[in-house]
């Protein structure tokens, strides 16, 4: 593999001149500033790539950002071989009501205006800075999740038995404990709380500074959703969580439903 693979960063978007100037004015230089570089990659019916060289090109990427406003099934290939890879991925839309396949619902969406004002694309920008850091393997750490860095946020430390929360992380445990039901809370779930507070891009960065502190743990629980079930893998507040809530005062005292769903956590079957 090229030293320029080893850094490359697959950029997926519609095909429109809207597109190809966010590529060029925002995607571009988001990406050089996090030390990758950008490649713009577009399979369409007028200029088709090999579906081997598509995943090829895919699978030797450092990470992979892609725009789902248009909902278009190149774009989703990409990220189901990203997911499947386990490459870093950031998926951005101005469609606020996007919705994400359910398999991959605990990834985090940026969002931004369809008519976006100059100011909206430089917080776009940022953004995705943020959560490429946030999700990217470290250099030099034994292992990928011991550590995140993001040139917004103060580095956090990486003992797992740190009282320490810095704001999204309160945020984040906070709506956990404030939303979640006897199945727990679901990944998308947590991430459009997020959002409406302004901090969807830090939501992944928030789930893996918590779970390392080992305040919130993940366990599969089935949906039923008509006639069809599907497996979330949702996110429930530890013994010591709630403890940390306590001691904080961070810990709600107002009722929450307790009303059994049709959700059943499947380590309980």
């Amino acid at each position: 593999m090229s030293e320029r693979n080893k850094k490359q960063c697959i950029v997926l978007l519609p095909s429109d001149p809207y597109f190809d100037r966010l590529f060029d004015e925002i995607l571009v230089p988001a990406v050089l500033e996090i030390d990758l570089v950008p490649s713009r990659l577009q399979r369409t019916p007028h200029s088709p790539i090999p579906i081997n060289l598509f995943v090829d090109e895919i699978e030797q990427a450092k990470a992979l950002v892609a725009d789902t406003s248009e909902n278009t099934a190149e774009i989703w290939l990409a990220v189901g071989c990203a997911v499947a890879l386990g490459i870093p991925i950031c998926l951005i839309s101005y469609r606020m009501e996007s919705s994400l396949p359910l398999g991959i619902q605990y990834l985090p969406l940026i969002p931004y205006p369809a008519n976006a004002l100059p100011s909206d694309f430089a917080e776009l920008q940022q953004n995705i800075m943020a959560q490429l850091l946030a999700i990217m393997p470290q250099p030099g750490l034994p292992q990928p999740e011991a550590q995140y860095r993001t040139p917004f946020l103060p580095a956090e430390p990486v003992s797992t038995a740190s009282v320490d929360l810095v704001s999204y992380e309160v945020m984040a445990l906070t709506i956990i404990d404030l939303r979640s039901t006897d199945s727990g809370l679901s990944p998308r779930e947590l991430g459009l709380e997020m959002q409406a507070r302004g901090s969807a891009h830090l939501t992944s960065h928030a789930m893996n500074a918590l779970k390392r502190r080992r305040f919130i743990e993940r366990k599969p629980v089935q949906i039923s959703q008509g006639n069809e079930l599907h497996i979330s893998d949702n996110l429930f507040i530890t013994r010591e969580g709630h403890e940390w809530l306590l001691r904080h005062g961070k810990r709600s005292t107002t009722h929450r439903s307790t009303t059994r769903t049709r959700e059943s956590s499947l380590s309980n079957r």
